[in-house]
């Protein structure tokens, strides 16, 4: 697909197919190495363990291992395209892989109809490239969505949302970009084999404080909650995955309800 038919996909759907962008030894490979690593995570950590971390499904943090998941990063087509859908300028929002099991359902909010970023209006921000590692379709849980969400403030009704849903469908290594803001979920797995998806988001670069003040200011952490909240405490990166696992809302960096856009919107 030209990259003017993808654009206007995704400013009018929120959703759009990029095209096969990896072959067949790329595919075999990120998918055998990212079910491996799954399952080594799974064998040190125990289902039950990851379950009460929302974490059974993800492998976070692709970059850490390098080599080919820096060299997917290099890629000319998801580069092309998120040059023409944000710029040249955005920054790697998140970078991991989705194991969805054959059998499980755990408790990510991924399952649920749900959007990755806060909605600005008229005005794109981030958004997500997909690369499903096997064929994907109804059948083993592919991402589902209701085209045109992403232009609305609130999520429609469920009634709305359950009679225009779509499940995406392709080849493996045929990947799609969809809006951060569109609403979308996971479906289930019903086929009997693990599906293996990346999934980058990308995000505008202004979006960082222009000092890390959380380092910079040593006695921060005994400062009043309003000082803390204003000099970004709450908001704090993980130093790495495991640490992105907690949630324990007292001692987690990035704390639950920070996405909050109340009293920006011009009426």
């Amino acid at each position: 697909m030209k990259i003017d038919q993808i654009v206007e996909n995704l400013n009018f759907k929120g959703v759009s197919k990029i095209g096969q962008i990896l072959t067949s030894q790329e595919i075999n490979f990120l998918k055998q190495d990212i079910i491996t690593l799954k399952r080594e995570d799974i064998k040190t950590n125990s289902k039950k363990s990851l379950m009460e971390k929302f974490s059974l499904e993800t492998v976070s943090d692709l970059g850490r291992f390098g080599r080919e998941y820096y060299q997917l990063l290099e890629n000319t087509r998801i580069n092309e395209v998120v040059n023409h859908c944000l710029n040249d300028k955005a920054v790697v929002h998140s970078y991991n892989a989705i194991v969805l099991d054959k059998s499980d359902v755990s408790k990510m909010v991924g399952h649920r109809f749900h959007r990755d970023m806060p909605w600005f209006p008229s005005c794109r921000t981030s958004l997500i490239i997909m690369i499903p590692l096997v064929d994907y379709g109804p059948d083993n849980g592919s991402t589902q969505f209701v085209p045109g969400t992403h232009l609305f403030k609130d999520m429609p009704s469920e009634e709305f949302m359950n009679e225009n849903i779509l499940s995406s469908e392709g080849k493996a290594g045929e990947a799609f970009v969809v809006d951060s803001t569109l609403w979308h979920k996971a479906g289930n797995n019903i086929s009997g084999d693990e599906r293996p998806m990346i999934v980058i988001k990308y995000t505008i670069a202004p979006f960082k404080q222009q000092i890390d003040f959380c380092l910079s200011n040593p006695n921060l952490a005994q400062a009043s909650e309003l000082i803390k909240q204003r000099l970004g405490w709450n908001v704090r990166v993980p130093f790495d995955f495991e640490e992105n696992r907690d949630w324990n809302q007292e001692t987690r960096k990035f704390k639950s309800g920070q996405y909050d856009m109340n009293n920006t919107y011009i009426k």
